[in-house]
């Protein structure tokens, strides 16, 4: 076991200081932000389907943005614990990303009333806890 980690460790290594590694072509070095949640309790009933409407308003914005090239949210399907959601999203740079974060709220705002944005943070507050967030980095080589 040891090897293995040492031997991973090492072609990582050399994989991320190799020139290739750090070029920033556009067809090169793609960035994925994945988010990920933890649902307190699944929704239930009338708070189910409005739960699901928050996250296609969400993905309605973000799939409407030029700056994304993918998007997905998912739910958890099968394994021990049903309460995962996780959002990925991919960029062709950091400051597509980045930029695109600043500008959530406001297109959020102006695709939306503040009402139906109150309900929706007060929803989501309600049923969502734990999070985390990573950025990768795609190697577009190794992809299908």
């Amino acid at each position: 076991m040891f090897r293995l980690f040492v031997t991973s460790f090492l072609f990582s290594i050399i994989i991320l200081f190799t020139s290739s590694a750090f070029a920033q072509d556009s067809d090169d070095f793609h960035v994925v932000h994945v988010q990920k949640w933890k649902l307190k309790s699944l929704p239930a009933d009338n708070e189910a389907d409005a739960f699901s409407q928050l996250l296609n308003k969400q993905s309605e914005v973000i799939n409407g943005d030029s700056r994304v090239l993918n998007a997905y949210v998912l739910r958890h399907f099968w394994g021990a614990d049903s309460r995962d959601l996780i959002m990925i999203t991919e960029y062709k740079n950091t400051e597509d990303l980045f930029s695109l974060n600043e500008d959530f709220d406001s297109l959020m705002e102006k695709a939306y009333s503040k009402e139906e944005l109150d309900n929706d943070n007060k929803l989501f507050d309600k049923y969502v806890g734990e999070h985390s967030d990573e950025i990768y980095r795609v190697v577009t080589s190794a992809k299908k």
